[in-house]
């Protein structure tokens, strides 16, 4: 039996099926670049378009250009980063225009060696960069590409290891047509993303249907095979909202742990108790008055957190009593910074 050649069952019904009904109207594709493709592919790990596109409008308004992205303190970065998650992205994006300003005189290496010694980029990052601005055919191993892939050729197994890894990375690459590379990488991308969905997928809808081999086997469901997931973790900290008048106080967090680098409400363990800590470190000269929020559970990918925000009200407080890392700041200006979910739903509420 004569081998099929998977540029003529799948390559080009995907390319076809592209100019008619694929999305070609999304922001980072309009007057494309390498940094606007950076951006957008760092922006849209682990994340929703729909999430992505107000943050990808604001990053480039903001910061057009890659020297201008370097020459902007982390902090700034951080802020339009906010309540997107992930936050290692924005301090890696920061760091890597750093380097590309220095290094590369502001402009976007097209080598891919080069590309994946940047922080933040992976072999795939890399390859839809080079690709989609058709500088070279590169795989691209995105979670809607894996699971076209998986399904179409059937590859069971732990795709991010061992056999399985190299496999879905040669099916990829065999895939890859010659010229519109660039279109099959946007391509393949959009069908994952719009019909190959991985729960309510539209096999009717899908241009490889019938050389699918995950749809002849009724196993479409089933593919990618899913890793066992960690049971979360789960934690509890008092919120310390402290504010006098519409000034409120925050913390820069370290660079480890829980949201890294943005600031937060100071927080306590739940066996620490309230009055010594606002006495030792806010200073306050006279009294204070307590009052609370309802507790609310803010879920990150590895740890649920109940957050029980106590809200201390102060006539007065002394600024040198309160630690290099902490600010006391107008209400209007604490969504400047670069804060994290949890406690822009604090400031809402109040």
């Amino acid at each position: 039996m004569t081998k099929k050649n998977p540029q003529e069952i799948f390559t080009k019904p995907i390319l076809e099926w592209w100019h008619k009904s694929g999305r070609k109207d999304l922001p980072w594709q309009k007057e494309k670049s390498l940094y606007k493709t950076w951006v957008s592919e760092i922006m849209l790990q682990q994340t929703q378009v729909k999430t992505v596109i107000p943050y990808f409008l604001k990053f480039l308004s903001d910061f057009p250009s890659i020297s201008g992205l370097a020459n902007a303190k982390e902090s700034e970065v951080m802020s339009h980063w906010s309540g997107l998650g992930y936050y290692s992205r924005a301090r890696n994006l920061h760091k890597a225009a750093t380097i590309i300003k220095k290094e590369y005189g502001g402009k976007f290496p097209q080598n891919f060696d080069q590309i994946v010694a940047l922080p933040g980029i992976g072999p795939s990052t890399a390859g839809a960069i080079l690709s989609l601005n058709k500088i070279e055919p590169r795989p691209i191993m995105d979670g809607n590409v894996k699971r076209v892939i998986a399904r179409h050729f059937y590859v069971e197994g732990d795709l991010s290891k061992g056999d399985s890894k190299n496999r879905i990375w040669k099916l990829t690459e065999s895939c890859i047509p010659d010229s519109e590379f660039d279109v099959f990488t946007q391509a393949i991308m959009d069908l994952g993303a719009t019909v190959c969905l991985p729960r309510k997928y539209k096999c009717e809808q899908c241009p490889v249907n019938q050389s699918c081999i995950a749809k002849r086997k009724n196993m479409v469901e089933s593919l990618p095979q899913k890793k066992a997931r960690k049971p979360k973790k789960k934690t509890e900290y008092n919120f310390m909202v402290i504010r006098s008048g519409e000034d409120f106080l925050l913390e820069r967090r370290d660079s480890n742990g829980i949201w890294p680098g943005l600031w937060s409400f100071p927080t306590l363990e739940i066996n620490e108790k309230v009055g010594p800590w606002i006495n030792s470190y806010i200073g306050v000269s006279n009294s204070y008055e307590l009052s609370y929020m309802d507790p609310f559970i803010h879920s990150l990918s590895h740890i649920d957190i109940k957050i029980n925000p106590i809200i201390v009200d102060v006539n007065d407080y002394k600024t040198d009593t309160i630690s290099k890392d902490m600010i006391f700041i107008k209400r209007q200006k604490i969504k400047s910074l670069g804060i994290s979910k949890a406690v822009k739903k604090i400031i809402d509420e109040l």
